[in-house]
């Protein structure tokens, strides 16, 4: 039986059921499409990251972040690999525009694109 979270306990941040949906349903569409085919969560140094994977064992080639800005706000980020480390490519206070605009360049990493130059690097 799979369990998650979707409770902010004792300072960690999670995810609503609605925006576990959101994202799951990007992953989804593109396990369908033959893009992913490994999903997974991680925790690195208290920051809890959902991963798409090409292959199980892999780099992840998206990493989301759900990141706390303050009591009523949180910040979605979306990283993908880059020359010097992980690029930036999406990111949203709000899960709506968010998924949209990561379906956006999810759709031009799978024609072969790369993440858009005015992006910066994060670690």
């Amino acid at each position: 039986m799979f369990f998650m979270s979707f409770q902010v306990f004792a300072g960690k941040v999670g995810y609503t059921r609605y925006e576990f949906g959101q994202i799951f349903q990007i992953y989804s569409q593109n396990v369908y499409s033959g893009l992913f085919r490994d999903f997974s969560f991680t925790e690195v140094n208290d920051h809890y990251f959902i991963s798409f994977r090409t292959e199980a064992g892999q780099a992840p080639l998206i990493n989301i972040e759900k990141r706390r800005l303050g009591p009523d706000r949180s910040l979605f980020v979306a990283t993908t690999p880059g020359q010097h480390g992980q690029v930036e490519i999406v990111r949203s206070e709000k899960i709506d525009a968010f998924t949209a605009k990561l379906k956006d360049e999810i759709a031009v990493l799978r024609e072969g694109g790369t993440a858009k130059k005015s992006l910066r690097v994060v670690s």
